[in-house]
């Protein structure tokens, strides 16, 4: 990897930090919001797994496993010629 490609992947990385702990904070307090409210859960877990898919998304977009990378592909298509 270079350089760049190295700072990319950490700021991609530290993007998705953000977003978890984004993620954490704030559906616990619409968790204690729908708790407090009349003391039963009635609503909370929609955005919880709403966003919960959104962040799973953004979690292979940073670790796509080579799946979707073109440089990854022709990395493999060389060694597979060797």
């Amino acid at each position: 990897m270079t350089e760049q490609e190295i700072q990319e992947q950490a700021e991609a990385n530290v993007g998705f930090y953000r977003h978890c702990l984004t993620y954490v904070i704030v559906n616990l307090g619409l968790f204690a919001l729908d708790y407090f409210d009349d003391g039963r859960l009635n609503w909370a877990y929609f955005p919880l797994f709403g966003w919960g898919v959104g962040l799973l998304v953004h979690y292979f977009q940073i670790k796509s496993f080579g799946l979707f990378s073109v440089e990854k592909e022709k990395e493999r298509l060389r060694n597979k010629n060797r």
